[in-house]
């Protein structure tokens, strides 16, 4: 069980967390000052500092926690089939379609600043590669256990990165991208299964 302090400081963090949301949503990077997101949680700027870092710690910190809710609907639509094509296609065109819609990522690619806060979706966006790779993998593991693991991870990775590439550079919309990767992958997952 969680001590008082863990709690408190679990709360406090997600206080921190969402007011520097806000911050980022309103101004873009160039926008998430660390002494705003103190003044609105009613702490000191150095109480940030030592949760986060710097702000390039905050921004990962929010794209992190961003990326965790994201995930339970992508992983939801890949729950919704019993076959492990369809269910790539759904989270593909879901993955997609929310990304579309987040005012995180909207903030991230075109307030002041994108061209800091969109290099956690490329050249330095392990983190959130990483946090999605681990949950997903995790999902595809539990849900088509016929899929041999390395198979399994080998179409993660290649659907987050085409995923990955759509938000930051938008192509054709969700459901065409969607069924485009199903397609590729589609001989790949059923020699898969087969041989697994």
């Amino acid at each position: 069980m969680d001590s008082f302090a863990d709690r408190t400081k679990r709360r406090l963090r997600d206080e921190l967390l969402d007011a520097a949301y806000d911050a980022i949503v309103a101004g873009g990077y160039d926008g998430l000052r660390m002494n705003e997101v103190a003044r609105r949680t009613g702490v000191s700027r150095q109480t940030v500092y030592n949760e986060f870092g710097d702000k390039w710690g905050v921004l990962q910190a929010v794209a992190t926690r961003e990326t965790e809710r994201f995930l339970l609907d992508v992983n939801a639509a890949l729950a919704e089939h019993s076959d492990p094509i369809d269910g790539l296609q759904a989270a593909v065109e879901r993955a997609l379609a929310l990304a579309g819609e987040n005012p995180l990522v909207k903030a991230a690619l075109g307030q002041p600043g994108s061209d800091q806060a969109s290099q956690l979706l490329t050249t330095r966006g392990q983190q959130v590669l990483e946090v999605a790779h681990l949950r997903l993998g995790e999902h595809v593991r539990e849900h088509w256990p016929e899929v041999p693991p390395e198979d399994a991870t080998s179409c993660v990775d290649v659907a987050l990165r085409v995923v990955l590439s759509h938000i930051v550079t938008p192509g054709p919309p969700p459901p065409a991208v969607a069924a485009q990767l199903a397609r590729v992958l589609s001989p790949f997952l059923s020699e898969s299964r087969r041989h697994g």
